[in-house]
């Protein structure tokens, strides 16, 4: 008879004992009991039916800590929802402790149910680090553990496995007392989902360091429990303490121009990108939204929770100098001269102290003088050739037509410009592959900027990108090939002077141009259809008749069925030499009709 199984042994521990028991793997003990592993595995009340008539009864208290199937990709577990992926990773996990006490008291060891779960990380029994025991990528195999743990048992026995000593930390016990319903102090937390809970705990640890000046790559393994712990310590409090927290981390170094995953690392990408439909997460979704969206200066270009923001609702000291186009200190100075921000030395930092973009707009537009070129190039952030493009292709017009003042250009313009680009681009942290400059992609098509600009504006491209160490036009990137698509008209049907030499086996195309330069091959003046300039091609005309005058050694074996080694040596003996001799400027290229009258 199998031992009395302990409390939170799991299903498929059962049956792999039950199976050991009779010198079979798990996987043909089930098959011979008229299920299936993967069956059983699932914890479903029809394939736990078919094991109880053939004579196997699972303990109730078995079933209640294994995780039990709950839809597509979904398990329960002691009345929470987990992605089954999360449930099942290829490395087990466990406490030799319990498992050499199972050995000295029935002889057996038994896996439990609370070891799959990733956020517990200590055996609340024995105050020990759980740890690795084996890694198996196939679930049948993996949680076949019978002959996992044979394979072990001397590891285990020796003590050489144990993990090593921890003290219980407040999130440990409050993810004991949800998994095991019992009793711990209430927590802002108990109310929601406790896989989501548990993983805004860790991110929102995580974010925390920077108040540590603790950068992430320091982060090991080791350290996920302080990092729970960290984000448990202020979440268990709720949604005001969070908020707290989000302030703190802008008063670190660091501005929004960095971007919300430079100020919330982990936290802000996970929230707004990976856990994005979840509606588990919206809680905590929620609560960051809305403290960015009324503490950080959004505008085209930025993105909120990975939704691009459309208009601008906040300003910064630091945007709306940029925007007006004056100095920050002389704007601090005006805006709390209005009440509209406090004094440099009683605020915030220019970059976080913000104010309502619309209700400020008179003091701005009263403050906004008009500036020079030079100076409008400066605060969009472009060299002044690419200004000058702009203004050559009226992108960019002087707000003022005369021609002895300097400054005829409102700052206001060269914001907008930007806008009508950014609004839907998509961060970059860094420009990757197939990501361009506006500027390089223009010239790397041979086009001017406006025909990328205007097909941005009207649609044609979508992908912009919006690189985040830089600012202005110089952080403007578009997808090259989005815009190879957008702007390049169809192909020609003709072959330039190289693809035509190299179809028919001339090496060095400047024979072939000097052959046209002396008259002798018809050739036709299309235009370029990217640079736009006429150039001369070959087409399927031209290529026929080119092949009725002349042909190369590459066109001999087609055209006489013999090797062109051998076609050369007939003509040689023959005393044919090529167009203009043998040394001549046209390269090996014979006329038609001498090579007929030889090798015919």
């Amino acid at each position: 008879m199998l031992a009395q199984p302990p409390s939170r042994e799991t299903v498929a521990s059962w049956i792999s004992r039950r199976a050991a028991h009779f010198w079979v793997d798990a996987t043909t003990f089930c098959v011979d009991k008229g299920t299936s592993l993967t069956a059983v595995l699932q914890n479903t009340d029809d394939a736990i039916a078919i094991l109880a008539e053939h004579g196997e009864e699972l303990p109730s208290d078995i079933r209640a800590w294994s995780p039990q199937l709950a839809g597509k990709g979904t398990r329960v577990f002691r009345g929470h929802s987990f992605p089954t992926k999360v449930l099942q990773t290829p490395v087990m996990r466990g406490c030799p402790h319990c498992l050499r006490e199972d050995f000295q008291q029935t002889g057996e060891m038994k896996m439990r149910g609370h070891w799959l779960v990733p956020h517990v990380s200590v055996c609340f029994i024995h105050q020990s680090a759980l740890v690795p025991l084996w890694r198996e990528p196939s679930p049948l195999k993996r949680l076949d553990s019978a002959p996992r743990l044979e394979a072990i048992k001397d590891d285990i026995l020796s003590e050489s496995l144990d993990g090593n000593p921890r003290k219980l930390l407040d999130f440990d016990q409050w993810i004991e007392a949800r998994l095991a319903g019992t009793e711990f102090p209430a927590s802002w937390l108990d109310g929601h989902p406790l896989h989501a809970a548990s993983n805004f705990c860790h991110l929102l640890g995580a974010a925390r360091l920077r108040l540590e000046d603790i950068p992430q790559s320091r982060i090991t393994p080791e350290d996920r429990p302080i990092l729970y712990e960290m984000g448990f310590q202020v979440a268990r409090h709720g949604e005001d303490a969070i908020r707290d927290t989000f302030v703190e981390l802008q008063h670190k170094p660091g501005s929004p121009h960095d971007g919300p995953k430079a100020i919330f690392p982990k936290l802000y990408e996970r929230l707004a990108y990976d856990y994005k439909d979840h509606p588990d997460y919206a809680p905590y979704q929620n609560i960051l939204r809305e403290h960015m969206a009324t503490t950080w200066p959004l505008g085209p270009g930025d993105e909120l929770l990975g939704q691009p923001v459309t208009e601008r609702r906040l300003h910064s000291v630091r945007t709306a100098a940029q925007t007006i186009g004056i100095d920050q200190r002389r704007l601090r100075k005006a805006l709390a001269a209005a009440q509209i921000v406090p004094e440099a030395d009683k605020g915030k930092p220019d970059a976080w102290e913000v104010f309502d973009a619309i209700a400020a707009q008179p003091i701005l537009a009263s403050l906004t003088e008009l500036i020079t070129a030079k100076d409008l190039a400066t605060a969009i952030n472009a060299t002044r050739s690419q200004f000058n493009l702009l203004v050559e292709d009226g992108v960019l017009v002087p707000d003022l037509d005369a021609t002895d003042v300097k400054a005829v250009w409102h700052p206001a313009q060269g914001q907008r410009f930007l806008d009508s680009l950014l609004i839907g681009a998509q961060q970059l942290r860094q420009a990757q592959h197939g990501w361009e400059h506006i500027s390089k992609s223009a010239q790397r098509l041979k086009v001017r900027p406006i025909e990328i600009i205007e097909a941005i504006r009207d649609g044609r491209i979508t992908r912009v990108g919006n690189r985040m160490e830089w600012e202005g036009y110089a952080a403007i990137h578009v997808y090259h090939d989005d815009v190879v698509s957008a702007l390049r008209p169809d192909p020609i049907d003709a072959k330039s002077i190289e693809i035509f030499a190299k179809s028919i086996g001339i090496g060095q195309p400047s024979h072939l141009k000097r052959m046209i330069e002396a008259g002798h091959v018809q050739t036709t003046t299309l235009k370029n259809p990217i640079t736009k300039a006429d150039q001369v091609y070959f087409t399927p005309d031209d290529e026929i008749a080119f092949r009725a005058r002349f042909v190369t050694p590459k066109l001999m074996a087609k055209v006489y069925g013999a090797t062109w080694q051998r076609s050369v040596r007939q003509l040689r003996d023959a005393g044919i030499e090529p167009l203009g001799g043998r040394e001549g400027p046209f390269g090996h290229i014979y006329l038609r009709e001498e090579t007929d009258r030889i090798l015919t």
